[in-house]
């Protein structure tokens, strides 16, 4: 008799721990689980927006490192091609990076796709 106890007590308690008291019956249908919580903030997916901007080409602080410097803020310029040279007035459109890591370190990164010479009256 003690050993049926045991045994029905040991049923009960795996059938809480594994939630089978919680099984529908005959004709039942299971609900679907509810989808966990958000407890996390997504990361940012915005994508850059290319932009245009003007200025002078300098040298930055860093060897091999360009610089557009519009007046406003400072653009390290990537990938900007062997005619892109100190001292030039240019017009630049590329994407900017600003989480991209360099070795320059001054400026926002800027992936330049074109540039072209400062035209007309300022």
């Amino acid at each position: 008799m003690r050993s049926v106890a045991i045994a029905t007590l040991a049923v009960v308690l795996l059938c809480g721990v594994t939630s089978c008291a919680d099984d529908p019956g005959p004709g039942e249908q299971d609900s679907p689980p509810s989808p966990p919580a958000r407890t996390t903030t997504p990361p940012d997916s915005r994508v850059p927006e290319p932009v245009t901007v003007r200025g002078t080409v300098v040298e930055g602080v860093e060897p091999n490192c360009l610089v557009l410097e519009t007046g406003e803020r400072e653009y390290l310029l990537l990938e900007a091609g062997a005619e892109v040279r100190p001292g030039a007035e240019l017009v630049v459109r590329g994407t900017p990076r600003p989480g991209l890591a360099t070795t320059c370190m001054q400026g926002t990164p800027l992936v330049v796709e074109d540039t072209g010479p400062v035209t007309g009256a300022t």
